[in-house]
């Protein structure tokens, strides 16, 4: 299976900025779900990485391969603090960005001196595996059980996005760098390629899934507990009623009851 490179990049940059454009308007329509605007940043940084990609396809130039390259690597930072955004945890988005700088100088000096694909292959590897591992695990958590097919596929996408992170290494340890996508500029594209792109689209949909199934769930939840606040309070005022339309003790015995007492007009 060989297509075209202008072909598959076009093929991504579409796909991705179009996730970024639903996860935005979704961040409009939830407010209250932090996790659609890390991610709406997240695939609009990705598209801008296949969009570099497709200019340094163009236009041999070491800037463009960096900004690739850190771009995508920023993408993953994003949608790994928005999995945590989502599920109530604090996503240290500064640490991130430290990180992407690192990198982002340390590509360049790579790239700068000339150094061997397989070091370059190594940065890769060492930046991006973590964050695509520590988002699988995320999603692997089971904080939420009633989550079901919606973190299945998150699950597969994930798993799929993990073990890409690794190609760029076996490539160039196989000698095969004519179809890595970050370490050299291909001709054609092969298989590799669909799996690369399946394993980010699964991602990214059961990303999305993920978060409407969880907004679902806190819903039923509310409801739940709103539904028995109101059962409550209903046989609260219900006792209440019942026990003000009993008649007194004293009539119940045929005595009299008391009354109050009242002061007699003029001195005593």
């Amino acid at each position: 299976m060989k297509f075209d490179v202008a072909t598959f990049i076009s093929l991504w940059l579409i796909t991705f900025l179009c996730c970024a454009l639903i996860t935005t308007a979704l961040s409009h329509m939830f407010t209250r779900v932090v996790a659609f605007r890390f991610w709406s940043v997240g695939f609009y940084l990705l598209a801008a990485s296949s969009a570099c990609f497709a200019l340094h396809f163009r236009w041999n130039y070491d800037v463009l391969l960096i900004a690739t390259a850190t771009l995508a690597l920023q993408s993953r930072m994003l949608i790994w603090a928005g999995t945590r955004k989502l599920f109530g945890l604090t996503a240290p988005w500064r640490a991130g960005l430290a990180g992407t700088a690192v990198f982002c100088a340390l590509y360049t000096c790579a790239l700068l001196l000339k150094a061997p694909l397989v070091l370059r292959a190594g940065l890769l590897v060492l930046f991006f595996l973590p964050l695509r591992a520590a988002t699988l695990y995320e999603v692997c958590r089971r904080r939420r059980p009633q989550l079901g097919a919606a973190r299945l596929i998150a699950m597969i996408g994930g798993t799929i996005a993990t073990l890409n992170a690794i190609v760029p290494l076996l490539l160039v340890l196989l000698d095969r760098t004519n179809v890595s996508l970050l370490l050299g500029n291909p001709r054609h594209t092969s298989a590799l390629y669909a799996v690369v792109f399946a394993g980010d689209l699964l991602l990214a949909s059961g990303l999305i899934v993920l978060a409407f199934k969880l907004q679902m769930v806190e819903m039923n939840m509310l409801a739940t507990l709103d539904r028995n606040a109101v059962e409550r309070l209903a046989t609260t005022r219900a006792l209440r009623a019942e026990r003000d339309a009993r008649p007194a003790r004293g009539d119940a015995l045929g005595h009299d009851t008391p009354t109050q007492r009242q002061s007699l007009p003029g001195p005593v």
